[in-house]
């Protein structure tokens, strides 16, 4: 029974016993203090390299289920918020998280669900709906990578009957938009977020040592995957997964005595009825069941958590890289060959002399439509890594489709194909500081455009505008190719805040 056929079994008799329902229905960005910087290895007293991304999801729905500690057993949990696919119950499996993929997260890609137990304002009756769930997905010291999860994989974190603080979960305070105070345990009162509300936080940091054999945490005893150390796993948990760290938010109103807001509980099961039970926020925990595409999460694993990058929220449903890539160069360089490089030079050099003439060319092979057809991708862009050589000026750069004729360790000025006419995308490059990934503007027609000629490969070379401002691009020599990016973005929902209008 699904869901949508079972959403009005979440406990009817909750207007009576628990209070209504409130808060604030929006979209706020639930920041954490250095949840994306990098920490000081307690050994190595040197700051450790880290790989990030994220997303956000609103809550979707609420039902006393558990798909993972009680699963087939409807109604027989605690209340729980979900987040992220929007199916999720009792009955879940893996299958059905990839075969009914519609989430509320900031990720088409992400069918997985997330969930948390219901809080209760025990001073005033209400439940706490919150306003939104981040979770970063973290590699905390790139020197050890990790893998990508397993089909289906469940973790849990946190302890549902714990009376003190527990490795993993702890409490924050917002004072702003860019962090607050983090405690181990449940602080008395938190400080006005906004000069009206309080934002009070829930966040877990969930082990990413996986035991390699099983797929979810027994009812007792060890648990399926512990913490690294110092980003090393331990022999009985080889396999570094990424870490999740989970942030719920909830909008308080001023004053809230945060130790009157408790947690649902397993249920008093008393002749078939749940007998609602409610507990401190030192039974805060969460759990996590794995529904990634697998294209995306190795996509994150290979190119954002085991390298230096802060990906934010560019994750896509699939990515290719170049099948071949290289640079030109006029003038002396005319018949220099530069497909060996680690990056590529470009610059129009309009009105210099023809050495400072430079123009990058990339290489994609075109997927099997059937491949990718049946994606609900956003848009398909060239995503590439890149930055001024020198200038601090913003410019724009050009993307021309050219012919396929060439190769990238023979091309050159004098036998490269033309450059030149209509670009079919750009990209702005703004001064940042410092080389970063980016993406063109779309590219799908001309993608769209070689599955109707039947084409296996597509060709663009780049240039700058008239500025002649030099730009140096990734390769696939400098383990920095461009790839052919399928879009995944979408905004963040909360179907769950309009549960109780039905």
């Amino acid at each position: 029974m699904k869901y949508q056929a079972r959403k009005k079994l979440l406990l009817i008799s909750g207007s009576l016993l628990i209070g209504s329902v409130s808060g604030h229905a929006i979209a706020t960005v639930v920041a954490h203090q250095n949840s994306d910087k990098p920490t000081i290895n307690a050994q190595q007293k040197t700051p450790t390299k880290w790989g990030i991304f994220n997303v956000e999801c609103g809550l979707s729905h609420t039902l006393p289920d558990d798909p993972m500690m009680a699963f087939g057993l409807p109604g027989e949990s605690m209340v729980h918020d979900f987040y992220g696919n929007k199916e999720t119950d009792a009955f879940t499996t893996v299958g059905d998280l990839h075969a009914t993929p519609e989430t509320t997260c900031t990720s088409r890609a992400d069918s997985s669900a997330y969930w948390s137990p219901q809080m209760l304002n025990t001073s005033t009756g209400e439940i706490i709906k919150p306003s939104m769930m981040k979770t970063y997905y973290r590699n905390t010291d790139i020197r050890y990578p990790v893998v990508p999860f397993p089909a289906g994989l469940q973790l849990m974190i946190g302890e549902h009957e714990s009376t003190r603080s527990k490795p993993g979960v702890s409490y924050l305070c917002h004072i702003n938009k860019n962090g607050g105070t983090y405690y181990n345990d449940p602080p008395a009162s938190c400080p006005l977020y906004d000069g009206e509300n309080t934002l009070f936080s829930l966040s877990f940091s969930f082990p990413n040592c996986w035991d390699g054999k099983n797929i979810k945490p027994p009812h007792h005893g060890p648990r399926n995957a512990v913490h690294d150390i110092n980003g090393v796993c331990p022999s009985d948990y080889p396999v570094k997964i990424p870490q999740l760290q989970m942030n719920i938010g909830y909008h308080l109103p001023k004053n809230t005595d945060i130790s009157a807001l408790k947690l649902s509980m397993n249920p008093e099961m008393v002749k078939g009825q749940a007998i609602p039970k409610w507990g401190s926020l030192y039974t805060a925990h969460a759990d996590f069941f794995n529904g990634w595409k697998e294209d995306a999460i190795e996509y994150v694993v290979d190119n954002c958590l085991n390298q230096e990058r802060k990906c934010d929220k560019n994750i896509p449903f699939t990515a290719f890289p170049t099948s071949a890539d290289s640079y030109v160069r006029g003038g002396d360089y005319a018949t220099s060959r530069f497909g060996d490089a680690d990056s590529m030079l470009i610059k129009k050099g309009k009105g210099q002399s023809p050495e400072q003439q430079k123009v990058a060319y990339l290489k994609f092979n075109v997927p099997d439509k059937s491949v990718v057809e049946d994606l609900p991708y956003k848009d398909i862009y060239i995503h590439f890594y890149g930055a001024n050589v020198a200038s601090k000026e913003q410019h724009m750069l050009y993307f021309y489709e050219t012919s396929n004729d060439w190769d990238e360790y023979g091309i050159t000025q004098e036998n490269a194909p033309s450059c030149s006419g209509k670009w079919v995308a750009r990209s702005w490059m703004g001064w940042s500081g410092n080389a970063m990934y980016r993406n063109s503007e779309s590219i799908a027609n001309v993608v769209k455009a070689a599955w109707e000629k039947g084409q296996s490969e597509i060709s663009f070379c780049v240039n700058t505008d008239d500025k002649n401002i030099e730009t140096r691009l990734g390769s696939q020599e400098g383990s920095k190719p461009a790839f052919l990016y399928f879009e995944s973005k979408q905004d963040m929902t909360s179907p769950g805040w309009n549960e109780d209008k039905q």
